[in-house]
């Protein structure tokens, strides 16, 4: 607080007793403050995050980008063990005793009815259940899917799924399951069509795929 020097009409000289308001200046000072907090949370969070999920994926050969998984690749899902599960990214054409070698579980004896040369495809979820002695194959969660790329099964997916996909809301979701349940099942894609329109569909449809056909063959 003080007098401050200012100019008037009549030029220099002319003292102005004025207040100094420093609240506006204290506020946007402690919000740099806050926001370079946050900042740095968010950046420490995503190391951790990072380093966790680095030790679940597994990577064998050449690392290719997810959208190239077909081309590269299969990206396969192992469950049901603490020490060996997580995701691996292995060659395409290996099979199940592959993927154990990969992961060093070598001991799979007393494992029923165990096909280990059975050939493993991208999205597949390999269960290793060591109390019933049974690994069983199934695929992975769509979210899973979505989240390396993976086109989801339109016949399988769930309300919920759908609905992790861009463009599809709650309403969009429920149409495309009261349709499925209607018609008993998709055979194809661009039945999305009658559902949606061509610029929507144009923007989902290569989230999803039709892996498992209906047993009614009424083409829809």
């Amino acid at each position: 607080m003080g007098s401050i020097l200012t100019r008037d009409i009549y030029g220099w000289g002319t003292e102005t007793p004025r207040y100094l308001n420093l609240e506006p200046w204290i506020m946007n000072l402690v919000k740099k403050q806050i926001y370079g907090a946050v900042g740095i949370i968010i950046i420490v969070v995503f190391i951790y995050a990072a380093r966790d999920v680095s030790q679940y994926i597994h990577f064998s050969g050449r690392v290719a980008a997810c959208c190239e998984y077909e081309k590269s690749g299969i990206m396969v899902n192992l469950a049901g063990d603490e020490n060996y599960g997580g995701i691996y990214f292995l060659p395409q054409g290996v099979t199940v005793h592959d993927l154990f070698r990969e992961a060093t579980l070598d001991d799979v004896t007393g494992f029923k009815d165990v096909d280990l040369d059975r050939v493993l495809h991208s999205g597949d979820r390999v269960v290793c259940d060591r109390v019933r002695h049974l690994i069983a194959i199934e695929d992975v969660a769509a979210c899973i899917r979505l989240a390396f790329d993976m086109p989801v099964d339109l016949n399988k997916v769930t309300q919920n799924e759908l609905m992790l996909i861009p463009e599809i809301g709650r309403k969009t979701a429920s149409k495309i399951i009261r349709f499925r349940k209607e018609k008993k099942g998709f055979f194809g894609v661009d039945a999305l069509r009658r559902i949606v329109q061509e610029k929507r569909y144009n923007r989902i449809k290569d989230y999803l795929y039709v892996g498992v056909l209906p047993l009614d063959r009424e083409k829809l």
